[in-house]
């Protein structure tokens, strides 16, 4: 893929210019280990197209839509992941948290991340042996919906830095369906990790980790480019913690909702941040599975951190 369909892309409501955004660099699944481990430490991420099965991405499907079918949020047939426009859940649902947690706990789910195939990845990138975090970040987002830009550090980075973030397409994610993108070489400019330096967003109360710039903004400042591609069921992109990272909006006219996951892979002999791990993790704040997005009816805002 040497272009994309700018008309298709929308950026906090903008088209960026075609300077400004650009194909993600695609690494198929048989290249060398050592090529893998190069590319992620020259740019900070590797995008792997169809790691994972499309029978384990309908599964996902099933499992998470007709959960949201129970709260009134999916019309049609549940795994085809059609907002209604409408939600029931506050109603219907009398744990939110816990709603979610049972989500995002399923074995159709957990069997993706927690897979031995991502294990053996991770392996690869941090030269060493892995451990994945109980706790993971499933988001559905619907038509409106996009992730602000920011980097993971903040969250992630208190115990180690050997982190990364595996994010998970489940399901056909076109540009208008709001695709993960990263910005490019972000990682490496001294705005970035001067900003990043000694940065805790449970601790620092006073900062967000997302960025004020939109990320147009943002990428004519430093200067950068957005990188993403479509998407496609099993597709896997894994980045570093200071990486610059959101989402595309979710213009989809037909309502689809974009289903994706993102989870962290750290170096087993690293010490473990005891809010992601165990049974019954606390999260960032220690408010459980009740803190994320995900959570949120889908006719409610979004929280920003």
């Amino acid at each position: 893929m040497n272009s994309l369909a700018i008309k298709d892309v929308k950026v906090i409501g903008e088209t960026p210019p075609p300077q400004l955004i650009a194909p993600m660099r695609e690494t198929s699944l048989d290249t060398d280990p050592k090529e893998i481990r190069q590319r992620f430490a020259d740019d900070a991420y590797v995008c792997l197209p169809g790691f994972f099965a499309k029978d384990n991405v309908s599964a996902v499907r099933e499992a998470v839509f007709t959960r949201l079918d129970e709260a009134g949020e999916i019309q049609g047939t549940p795994s085809d992941g059609i907002y209604s426009g409408t939600s029931q859940r506050r109603e219907n649902i009398a744990d939110l948290g816990e709603f979610w947690r049972e989500i995002s706990e399923n074995w159709s789910l957990r069997r993706v991340t927690h897979s031995r195939a991502l294990h053996e990845l991770c392996d690869v990138l941090l030269g060493e042996p892995c451990i994945p975090q109980d706790y993971l970040f499933l988001r559905a987002a619907n038509f409106g919906r996009q992730t602000l830009i920011h980097s993971d550090s903040g969250f992630f980075a208190r115990m180690t830095d050997k982190v990364v973030t595996v994010w998970i397409s489940f399901g056909d994610i076109p540009l208008h369906l709001g695709p993960l993108f990263v910005m490019e070489k972000s990682h490496q400019h001294p705005r970035v990790t001067d900003a990043l330096a000694d940065f805790d967003v449970a601790r620092d109360k006073d900062k967000k980790a997302s960025w004020s710039e939109t990320p147009i903004e943002l990428a004519e400042q430093l200067p950068s480019r957005l990188l993403t591609r479509h998407m496609k069921p099993g597709d896997v992109v894994v980045f570093g913690m200071h990486l610059l990272h959101g989402s595309l909006d979710n213009v989809d006219p037909s309502q689809r909702i974009r289903l994706s996951c993102d989870i962290r892979y750290q170096a087993q002999s690293e010490p473990q941040d005891p809010r992601y791990f165990g049974p019954h993790p606390g999260g960032t704040t220690g408010a459980g599975y009740g803190e994320l997005v995900g959570a949120i009816p889908l006719n409610e805002e979004w929280h920003i951190r």
